[in-house]
């Protein structure tokens, strides 16, 4: 059965679109729009999936990875920024800045499949680490009982995010600067390769290809003088630490999550409270602003001791503040401190232990120096990290403390201020609110000791703050340190100083927000995931370094690259517009490195010749090439080129000496009696296609108008439907007829 291209839709878009790629598991394509960088999903009868905007303003995106198993996508930003977004939700999952601009964005998984099942299997006699016992013992975070919003579908959608990935897969972008970062499930960046170094210039990134095993990088560069190299690495460890970089990138998401999971909370708190206290807060700045230093102190103090106050401060209290806002704040106040405990119980001091178990974990991962020692672990810096968590955590039990004290104050000073506007608008004080007790009276007088604001800060500069929560949760130290006398602890360590240093005591920060403290916790895990990558980076060797003379000329290369097995991987570059060179490489085990290339035109019997327009690998035995006559620019035509015809007439070059596409003979590849071609009534730019799903897209030349075509259709359903058509003809003419 012989196969044709049939073309299914014509489309005409309102923007420019310069960046296209199939998904090799569904029927979607993604592009991008090249004005205002948008990001759009289309299935292929061209209905709209959804479209993104882009993160920044003036971004436009530089390209588009789907990860191999269809579910997320990669779209590299200009200048620097990679998103990962859920395909099915169209939500963020997580998104980091390379700050460079990407000239090259990928995502490869390793042919043979490691399942999550297998790498933490419990009586695989050759794994020495322990099964992920977390489960039995550690509970989730309620992320749908929080709180709805967005938020929530973040830490929701990112927690899936690696249960989902069931093979092993590399992230891999490439920058003009010449630097490759190697992102294993597209979460952690392990290892960053500065590929100038073993040019010795400045080069950029052109494409970047792993052999079937991972064990082999085949990086492709362009340096300033617009020469091309092929750059190859020895990745072994991403052959042999496969399941170790597995386990260590599971405890990175695991932390990632419960550190996004704490942010959020935090938040919600802030919102909760800045909703509750706005009001009355910003009416006692604005009193504020009209007394002198110490003067709202001073007014609140004779009022409690004499039950007198000045006229201003009785134009607050019954024009500003009045007394059904009073009601209204007493009865809010309440509720607001409230949900805030809730949310430290429930969801800060309950779920921050969780990341103690995964720190101990990883600890012990470290302990076995012959299988996480190469992926540079340390336990020192895990410690800190433990105790950096600890400080969390005492934190937030500080923080709890001073809820529970404030609650007090804060009920007293309210009965004595509503107390105090029923005197003066001599109304009866109704008689569910009791009589002031001594004990209230020291209540209220500590409440307002900070009424002039938090360390001597000048009341122009700094906002007007009544009460002691807020502090907590802004990243700057605290202006009200928690009063720790009498504590038998602190007193213990005090004439003790001799353990104040001690890893194993954990540390009490009490000039800290839980802000700062949480950004400590966050740098601490930071650097337990950083320090493996100069390490990483020392066991990837440099094996060869290929010059290829008369690749490019002028602009980025265009190419593509394939494995046809797991030691041959085969390289096409387009030499515009008349040429392509295909380059064929076998790297053995021991970096022993062969290669042979040829040159192809395309040229028609009747001599008419045709430029090449775009390259891409449709499978392993087929390269699918965009032609367009020369004598007429307006008719393009797609070819399903025969590889393996091709490969056979390639001639071995000596790889010690420069590559020379120019000394290889032209062959017309038209010549090759396997082929398919369609012809294309446009002009053409470039195009993309999926021998997986067997579709195929062309992009006119004025970029707003794309063809959608199935790249095999059997010919006896192109016959028939070309009959239909004739017959259709035919009878429409006899109807006119008649």
């Amino acid at each position: 059965m012989f196969y044709t291209i049939k073309q299914l839709e014509e489309k005409n878009v309102a923007n420019e679109i310069n960046c296209m790629v199939w998904s090799n598991r569904m029927d979607l394509v993604a592009f991008s729009n090249n004005i205002s960088g948008e990001l759009a999903l289309h299935r292929l009868t061209w209905t709209r999936a959804w479209s993104l905007n882009p993160p920044k303003d003036n971004t436009t995106v530089s390209g588009i990875a789907w990860r191999p198993d269809g579910k997320v996508l990669a779209v590299a930003y200009n200048p620097g920024d990679v998103v990962l977004i859920d395909v099915e939700t169209k939500y963020t999952i997580t998104s980091f800045d390379i700050s460079q601009d990407i000239s090259f964005i990928s995502w490869i998984q390793e042919k043979a499949p490691i399942k999550q099942k297998d790498v933490l299997k419990a009586n695989d006699e050759e794994s020495t680490n322990p099964p992920d016992l977390s489960k039995p013992y550690l509970r989730h975070p309620p992320i749908f009982s929080l709180i709805e919003g967005p938020h929530i579908e973040e830490v929701r959608i990112l927690s899936n995010f690696l249960q989902d990935q069931t093979e092993f897969n590399i992230l891999i972008v490439g920058t003009k600067e010449g630097l490759l970062y190697l992102i294993v499930f597209g979460s952690w960046t392990c290892v960053v390769i500065d590929v100038n170094k073993y040019i010795g210039e400045k080069c950029e990134i052109q494409n970047a290809h792993f052999t079937e095993d991972l064990s082999k990088i085949i990086v492709t560069v362009t340096r300033e003088n617009q020469e091309t190299n092929i750059v190859i690495f020895n990745s072994e460890i991403f052959k042999t630490h496969t399941k170790e970089l597995y386990n260590v990138t599971a405890k990175y998401m695991k932390l990632h999550e419960l550190l996004l999971y704490l942010e959020k909370v935090l938040v919600t708190i802030t919102e909760t409270w800045e909703n509750i206290l706005l009001e009355i807060d910003n009416k006692l700045s604005k009193y504020a602003r009209k007394m002198p230093e110490q003067g709202v102190t001073a007014e609140f103090l004779e009022l409690l001791m004499f039950g007198v106050c000045s006229e201003e401060m009785e134009e607050f209290l019954l024009h500003d503040l009045t007394k059904k806002g009073l009601e209204k704040f007493g009865q809010s106040m309440e509720i607001s401190y409230s949900n805030i405990q809730s949310y430290l119980f429930r969801h800060i001091i309950k779920f921050a232990p969780n990341i103690t178990y995964h720190l101990t974990d990883l600890k012990g991962m470290a302990q076995f120096k012959d299988r996480y020692g190469g992926l540079g672990l340390n336990t020192e810096v895990i410690q800190e990290a433990i105790r950096a968590n600890a400080a969390f955590l005492i934190k937030a039990a500080e923080m709890q403390q001073i809820i529970n004290h404030s609650v007090i104050n804060y009920k007293a000073f309210f009965r004595w201020l509503y107390s105090s506007i029923m005197h003066l608008v001599d109304e009866p004080i109704p008689s569910d609110i009791q009589k002031m007790t001594q004990q209230d009276l020291a209540c209220i007088t500590e409440f307002l000791q900070n009424f002039d604001g938090y360390g001597g800060t000048e009341k122009k500069d700094s906002k007007f703050v009544m009460e002691r929560i807020g502090q907590y949760i802004v990243d700057a130290p605290l202006t009200i340190k928690p009063d720790m006398s009498g504590n038998d602890w602190t007193e213990f360590l005090q004439e003790n100083e001799c353990l104040a240093d001690n890893p194993h005591i954990f540390q009490h920060y009490t000039d800290k927000s839980l802000v700062q403290v949480l950004n400590q916790l966050k740098d601490s895990i930071d650097t337990i995931f950083k320090r493996p990558l100069n390490l990483i980076e020392s066991q990837i060797s440099h094996i060869h370094n290929l010059n290829c003379k008369n690749v490019l000329q002028g602009g980025a290369i265009k190419m593509s690259s394939i494995n046809i097995s797991s030691d041959v991987q085969v390289f096409c570059f387009l030499k515009p517009k008349k040429n392509i060179c295909l380059l064929q490489m076998h790297i053995d085990k021991n970096g022993k490195c062969q290669a042979r290339a040829g040159k192809f035109s395309f040229i028609k019997e009747s001599q008419d010749s045709f430029n090449v327009v775009d390259i891409q690998f449709y499978s392993s035995s087929v390269l699918s090439i965009l032609l367009e006559e020369s004598c007429s620019p307006n008719h393009g035509v797609m070819l399903q080129f025969s590889l393996p015809c091709a490969l056979d007439e390639l001639l071995e070059l000596d790889v010690a000496n420069v590559l020379n596409f120019d000394h290889c003979p032209v062959i017309n590849g038209f010549d090759f009696t396997t082929k398919i071609t369609k012809n294309v009534d446009m002009s053409v730019s470039k195009f993309a296609v999926s021998g997986s799903r067997r579709v195929g897209m062309v992009l006119a030349e004025n970029k707003k108008k794309i063809k959608l075509y199935e790249m095999e259709c059997e010919e006896e359903d192109e016959e028939d439907t070309d009959m239909t058509n004739i017959l259709k003809d035919m009878s429409m003419q006899e109807s006119l007829t008649e």
